[in-house]
């Protein structure tokens, strides 16, 4: 039987949002805990944490001798702005996701040889996985590179050599003139990467992927490797989303993704979505909750200071 704990993240401290999670979860999640960075308070299900919101994994590293138990099963982490659907609790969230036994779940891969269009601005730190931050000795803990790749192609992502339309895309970013992305594009291509250039595309130094990781179930069969590597990426200086997709690839057996689960997310995008779906339930939190989608697995993101606290 499945035995789960609940891990709320908080990418900043707002300290007054743990009643209401506590509220909103208690009912359903016997064992929950909160990552709040910088957290001074007396709460004993607050797990202080220390780094950048850019590099939240490292919150999972240094939380892991907190939350960790031998009886737990899975632990589910969401971020505190993102609700789950109130039908979903500790005693059947496998059958109300589709989640098969010792499988995680990530909410989609990014392979990074697929980007193109407008630029993703964190997919050139990938090349610069062991350089983005200094005084970080990785190379050696983490799994080989030929290893690496062979977990990746385990879970059916391929690791391929990039285009410079996939790491800087085809547009300029509206923060720059052109001019200036080109000089910061012929650098890194023409300096700073050569030694990873062959045949007019660069080799990532190390297999990575991306993805949105604001939802994740992680199985008590991977969660040690998980923690772990997410630490050592976080040392490295590894922006957020491609450390998380990253450290799971290599630490899991199974992976399901969104997708494939009986239950969708509802990521709301624009400030006009967001919008809407305060209109619709009058900021209401009770509202929310028993309006709350059947077929939906989440809100994100439900920003609490702004809705009403009437539960």
């Amino acid at each position: 039987m499945a035995k789960p704990c609940l891990i709320i993240v908080f990418n900043h401290r707002y300290d007054k949002n743990i009643p209401i999670l506590r509220k909103i979860y208690s009912p359903r999640f016997s064992h929950i805990f909160f990552l709040v960075p910088f957290y001074n308070g007396t709460d004993p299900d607050v797990i202080p944490v220390y780094e950048s919101s850019n590099f939240f994994q490292s919150y999972f590293a240094q939380g892991y001798y907190r939350f960790f138990h031998e009886n737990f099963s899975h632990y589910i982490f969401t971020g505190d702005d993102c609700l789950l659907n109130p039908a979903v609790n500790e005693n059947n969230f496998p059958e109300q996701l589709g989640l098969s036994e010792k499988t995680d779940l990530i909410s989609g891969f990014i392979e990074l040889h697929t980007l193109t269009g407008r630029p993703w601005w964190h997919a050139h730190k990938a090349i610069d996985f062991f350089n983005n931050r200094k005084g970080a000795e990785i190379k050696k803990e983490l799994p080989s590179r030929e290893e690496a790749v062979e977990r990746f192609k385990h879970h059916g992502i391929d690791v391929v050599p990039l285009t410079p339309a996939n790491i800087f895309g085809t547009q300029t970013p509206p923060d720059k003139k052109w001019w200036q992305y080109w000089l910061f594009k012929q650098y890194h291509l023409q300096y700073k990467w050569k030694a990873f250039k062959k045949n007019g595309k660069i080799e990532l130094p190390y297999p990575v992927a991306g993805s949105y990781s604001d939802v994740l179930i992680v199985t008590k069969e991977s969660i040690y490797d998980f923690c772990r590597y997410c630490g050592m990426m976080a040392a490295a200086g590894l922006f957020v989303e491609l450390a998380i997709p990253t450290a799971l690839l290599l630490s899991s057996q199974k992976i399901i993704q969104e997708k494939d689960l009986r239950l969708q997310g509802k990521a709301l995008w624009s400030a006009g979505e967001v919008e809407e779906v305060e209109k619709r339930f009058d900021k209401s939190l009770t509202a929310l909750l028993a309006g709350f989608p059947a077929g939906q697995l989440y809100y994100h993101p439900v920003k609490l200071s702004k809705w009403k606290n009437d539960l």
